[in-house]
């Protein structure tokens, strides 16, 4: 058990990781799509995706495991998660697709604005 936690741990670290790239980049969409054997991020802004990198080979499985879990996708192929990015807080609309017979994913995301007097 410790060790899927620290994996777990792991995981989650890098899933912000790229979540804060593309924030960083000024998208509003991240793709994670396997290209042979490597789970390949893609940021998205409007119709135009790029290229921005991959997941280290060790980690894959447990991201998409850790990104189901958190955007409770077990069941439903759309979920939300949210969280603290860059110290705003953001929400991610994460959908689940077939990409050749092979999980995909898109998130986009959404600054969550604090409302006012609150």
């Amino acid at each position: 058990m410790p060790e899927n936690t620290h994996n777990s741990a792991r995981a989650f670290q890098e899933l912000v990781r790229v979540l804060e790239e593309a924030v960083r980049a000024g998208v509003d969409s991240v793709g994670l799509e396997y290209k042979g054997r490597d789970l390949m991020v893609f940021h998205q802004a409007g119709p135009l995706g790029l290229g921005a990198g991959r997941i280290p080979q060790e980690l894959q499985q447990d991201v998409v495991a850790e990104l189901v879990k958190r955007a409770g996708l077990s069941r439903k192929p759309r979920g939300k998660m949210q969280g603290t990015l860059l110290g705003k807080d953001y929400e991610a609309i994460v959908e689940e697709y077939d990409s050749f017979g092979e999980s995909a994913f898109n998130l986009t995301l959404k600054e969550r604005k604090k409302k006012a007097g609150g």
